[in-house]
């Protein structure tokens, strides 16, 4: 009967886990370049069970493997692995010289208070200094991780290698990087990035190009967020109650069935 409540408990936490994990993705189905999270359930593996009772003293005080009894799986989702989805989002062109997608696995290196971040939005403005910078006003580094400034009223072009371009005058060029390991990146806030290991190191983009004009939007699929949502709530209900059937089953056993008859 503890073996049920153990899966049923764990199931409503997993459910919850994932219904959070879904709105947050629902609520950033407009974000241009927001990666979704997402949940990887893995199983409790089997738990020894050991007769300590049976133990001599001796084997105690030497920490010994105690006579086993056997095993037991406890079943159900007990534990999950959150990850981030970095597969692309839909191209929307937009025409706006400042609006860069990006082909490939790279990502624009972005100035911020906190350091160097990584992001693939790359819906641009000027600043009142003339400064490319992103929508948050952290400025977009050029080849040598300096913020490009703009002081020309002149058309802006920007080719495939980043480089920008106005009047045929090259002025700078995008500072694109990619990542080996992809699972290396965490979220900041928004849709910035930051290595999670030290030794995550970019290295400049081999296999990204850019699309002037383009914007990246969210990968999140609003239809499939929602179906998905709807079933972890579900599912979390059902948990729920199956959680307290055994509650109201334990309470029964231990207030009915030890009972004394007079």
């Amino acid at each position: 009967m503890l073996r049920g409540l153990y899966a049923a408990a764990n199931a409503m936490r997993y459910r919850a886990n994932e219904v959070e994990t879904v709105a947050n993705n629902l609520a950033n189905v407009t974000t241009d370049g927001y990666k979704r999270d997402r949940i990887a359930v893995r199983s409790f593996g089997d738990l020894l069970m050991s007769r300590i009772e049976a133990a001599p003293e001796e084997t105690l005080r030497m920490q010994a493997i105690p006579p086993q009894v056997g095993v037991m799986n406890l079943g159900g989702p007990i534990g999950e692995t959150e990850f981030i989805d970095f597969s692309p989002g839909a191209p929307r062109v937009t025409g706006n010289p400042l609006d860069i997608f990006i082909e490939g696995p790279g990502f624009f290196a972005i100035n911020t208070p906190n350091g160097e971040r990584y992001t693939r939005a790359g819906s641009f403005t000027l600043d009142s200094e003339g400064k490319i910078v992103t929508q948050s006003g952290f400025e977009v580094q050029d080849a040598s991780r300096n913020a490009i400034r703009i002081t020309s009223p002149a058309p802006i072009n920007i080719n495939q290698d980043g480089t920008i371009t106005q009047d045929g005058i090259p002025v700078a060029q995008l500072r694109l990087v990619e990542f080996p390991d992809l699972t290396a990146l965490e979220k900041e806030g928004g849709t910035l990035f930051v290595p999670a290991d030290p030794n995550a190191v970019p290295v400049p983009a081999v296999n990204s190009a850019v699309e002037q004009g383009t914007i990246e939007g969210s990968n999140v699929n609003a239809i499939n967020s929602l179906v998905n949502l709807i079933t972890a709530q579900r599912a979390y209900e059902a948990a729920a109650r199956a959680v307290d059937m055994f509650n109201q089953s334990l309470s029964r056993v231990s207030g009915e069935i030890g009972r004394i008859p007079v």
